[in-house]
């Protein structure tokens, strides 16, 4: 039975091998036909429109390029159709080579870019062998067909073919077309070219690769899908075996070493390169290298050529470790959120770090994790939302700029209304956080407070449109309308915006460009684009130092006391929009400003008990402390003395809502006497802090109007002076009041202000019209940072 068997089994290969004969002698025949002949020797000196040392040139090869970090590590790979590495001949084992000339063109270095006698030994070899043993078309017409002509099956492209091949081998070397040949061909599982091949079945170097390993590459060149070892590993073996045993015949190595290799595990998975997760970071490079001219220039194709096909190396601004300490800071924070009453409401934060004397940025977090938006986008660069109170910072440093000085006092009083022309409402209403009755204070002391009402009329002395002017030399790009809230935070900002807006106060003044891109190199090392570090003045190197003296503070004494750093000096401000719909931290310290971000990723959603005191001045604070860790300590610098004595900044047109002091309603009897309550400044800072009766009270004489109004902004007289001590028994509504501090009641005292809701409304409507700010005293969530 055995012995039928094998007679069938050479029956069956002298039949197909007959006609494959025929074919073979026939297409010698027809090579060597004087027309044909000719007509080759003609296509060879004619000129054609394909210029072969251009289009048949490792330079024009699609390759996949590499994007590093700061530290020049690989951090991702951006390829699209092939990926493919590029490697010099002799960074590829001399197995390799051997094995793909035994099995696709032995007489390589021999023949001038055909071989006729190929194509008939071929059909012997195969046919007897019972599998692919030899290639018929010489390397180079491989070369030829995978890079100019094409595979199409047609005897005009298969002698176009031939005729390019002999001029190929007289424009190019042997080595430089063997080493374009290993570069260009295709091995399955999406490799082209050996390394890819090299990186995908066995996670090595081309230069690593063994007998095993080049026998089972140099199968797979005639039909990478059947030869497949992953999907077939059966037809695999049996191809590698007929490399191996061509070989053996070809000396390379022995019999007994071919089966050994034979006996060698075939690959079974596919290596990945090993990258980090995909990263709003490395998304956020990728769409200004496809976006953005300055860095590639051309047309939006040959960017995207370029990027996915031209073999690049992006060096980035990217800090790992920052990045890590950044996304752990986040991700406890929001489990301390998610396990606090916010009524449900779903929230992420946004962050964005980079230094301040440079513009780069090291650290990115844009939403939930890459891999959970299905959009990818990105909150920290393209996500916009109100700032609420972290813009009071822009209206403080414009006065600075004004001429104004951190301890130049104004009014908190709220709640409070000023013009709002055009504007809806007008005038324009808005209370203090917790409805606080508010002070006059210094600037320094209203951020801490972060009093609504102060920088209110704060906003008014220096002007809308100037105050937008110096967001915008700051860093602020969004466009900012200029309304009446705007002081409060009410116009939308990026927070990578706020980062490098917040950074001009750490460098004196100078305003860096935010940055991701450091260099780009292409495959032959010429430098496409390279950062240049540029700087421009943005605002006073004083008005800089004044404004983080202040920020400073409110970092030890105002509402970023969760945000400390236990070593490093810093500076920064809280932000709070209306119902807490969005809460925020900014700051800075010499070596690194930092946005976060808190809020519903999709729509503006109110959240409970959240102030950007709270959960976003944790994270501030954790991701910083541990970023500086192991960095030396700076301080900031020492600021110039205030030139003058401090003023009060007085407003004609912005009144606080409401009546300071109550008067008590006309009693049924006409001869009872109503007393005359009025609101008296003892101190001559002002504003009124003792509500007295005239009737029973001697010293005090109207000296100007109060900064409270009654309802419909009609001003009200404030009294000036210290009441003369009295004895009579105070009415019904008043409590005696010790005026000057002397321990002796000396003053009769109705209602005072902050006591009654104020006229027009109760505090939530007024609430409703105006962002939140927080103060030191605001309740909060049991937060530990």
């Amino acid at each position: 039975m055995k012995d039928f068997l094998r007679w069938l089994s050479h029956l069956l290969r002298l039949a197909v091998l007959i006609p494959m004969l025929a074919l073979a002698l026939a297409a010698t025949l027809f090579v060597a036909w004087s027309p044909t002949a000719d007509m080759l020797r003609s296509w060879e000196s004619t000129p054609v429109e394909v210029n072969l040392t251009e289009d048949v040139s490792i330079d024009e090869l699609a390759i996949r390029s590499y994007v590093y970090d700061a530290n020049r590590r690989i951090i991702d790979v951006f390829s699209y159709v092939e990926n493919r590495v590029l490697v010099e001949l002799e960074d590829i084992s001399d197995e390799v080579k051997h094995a793909v000339i035994a099995i696709e063109d032995e007489n390589f270095y021999l023949h001038t870019g055909i071989d006729l006698s190929a194509v008939f030994r071929a059909g012997l070899e195969n046919v007897g062998a019972g599998g692919i043993t030899q290639g018929g078309s010489t390397i180079t017409q491989q070369l030829i067909k995978n890079l100019v002509v094409g595979n199409k099956v047609e005897a005009e492209r298969k002698l176009q073919e031939m005729a390019m091949a002999k001029r190929l081998e007289r424009e190019m070397g042997k080595d430089d077309i063997l080493n374009l040949y290993l570069n260009t061909v295709y091995f399955g599982q999406g490799a082209y070219g050996v390394q890819a091949a090299a990186e995908v079945y066995w996670g090595l170097g081309a230069a690593d690769l063994g007998w095993g390993e080049a026998a089972l590459l140099a199968g797979l060149i005639s039909n990478p899908s059947s030869y497949d070892p992953i999907n077939n590993p059966l037809r695999a073996l049996r191809q590698r075996r007929i490399v191996l045993n061509r070989l053996a015949e070809l000396g390379y190595i022995t019999d007994e070493q071919a089966d050994l290799f034979h006996l060698q595990p075939l690959p079974t998975e596919v290596n990945e390169i090993e990258l980090p997760p995909k990263s709003y970071f490395v998304e956020e490079v990728k769409q200004q290298l496809l976006d953005d001219p300055r860095y590639l220039g051309g047309s939006p194709e040959d960017r995207f050529n370029l990027v996915f096909n031209g073999g690049l190396s992006i060096h980035t601004t990217f800090d790992p470790a920052a990045q890590r300490k950044a996304e752990e800071a986040v991700a406890a924070t929001l489990v301390e959120y998610n396990e606090g009453e916010h009524g449900g409401v779903e929230a992420t934060m946004a962050l964005a770090a980079l230094e301040p004397d440079t513009g780069a940025v090291r650290a990115v977090v844009g939403g939930p994790g890459f891999a959970q938006d299905e959009q990818e986008f990105n909150l920290a660069t393209q996500g916009a939302r109100q700032p609420g109170s972290a813009f009071k910072t822009f209206v403080m440093m414009t006065l600075f700029e004004q001429g104004y000085q951190p301890s130049d006092r104004v009014s908190g009083r709220g709640p409070c209304q000023i013009p709002n022309p055009g504007g809806v409402p007008d005038p324009y209403v808005a209370n203090n956080f917790a409805s606080s009755a508010g002070q006059v204070d210094t600037i320094t002391n209203q951020i801490r407070v972060s009093s609504n009402c102060a920088f209110l009329r704060l906003g008014r002395v220096a002007g809308i449109q100037p105050v937008i002017d110096t967001a915008s030399r700051m860093g602020i790009t969004t466009a900012l309308e200029p309304v009446a809230s705007l002081p409060l935070g009410s116009e939308e900002v990026h927070p990578i915006d706020m980062a490098s807006a917040y950074g001009v106060m750490a460098t004196g003044g100078f305003r860096y460009e935010p940055y991701f891109i450091e260099r780009i190199v292409d495959r032959q090392g010429n430098v496409l684009y390279q950062h240049e570090l540029s700087g421009r003045r943005a605002v006073s190197e004083r008005s800089a130092c004044w404004a983080t003296d202040v920020l400073e503070n409110n970092m030890v004494n105002g509402t970023g006391r969760r945000a400390q750093l236990p070593l490093q000096a810093s500076a920064g401000k809280t932000g709070t929009t209306e119902e807490s719909a969005d809460a925020w931290f900014v700051g800075f310290t010499p070596h690194l400003a930092t946005a976060v971000w808190l809020g519903n990723p999709h729509e503006r959603i109110p959240m409970r008990k959240v102030t950007g005191s709270s959960y976003p001045a944790v994270a501030w604070g954790r991701f910083m402390t541990s970023y500086h860790e192991g960095l030396e300590p700076v301080d900031f610098p020492n600021c110039p003395g205030e030139p003058r004595i401090s003023d009060l900044i007085e407003l004609e047109d912005v009144f606080t809502v409401g009546v300071p002091c109550a008067t008590p309603l006309a009693p049924e009897d006409p001869e009872v006497v109503v007393p005359i309550i009025v609101a008296v400044d003892t101190d001559d800072d002002g504003a009124h802090d003792a509500c007295v009766d005239l009737l029973i009270t001697e010293g005090v004489e109207p000296c100007g109007f109060s900064e409270f109004a009654v309802e419909g902004g009609d001003p009200i007289p404030l009294f000036c002076g210290t009441p003369a001590p009295i004895e009579a028994e105070c009415l019904e509504g008043q409590f005696p009041l010790d005026s000057n501090d002397d321990g002796v009641a000396d003053a009769c005292v109705g209602a005072g202000a902050g006591s009654d809701p104020p006229a027009g409304g109760s505090s939530e409507q007024v609430n409703a019209v105006a962002p939140e700010a927080e103060s030191p005293s605001e309740p909060a969530p049991s937060i530990e940072p």
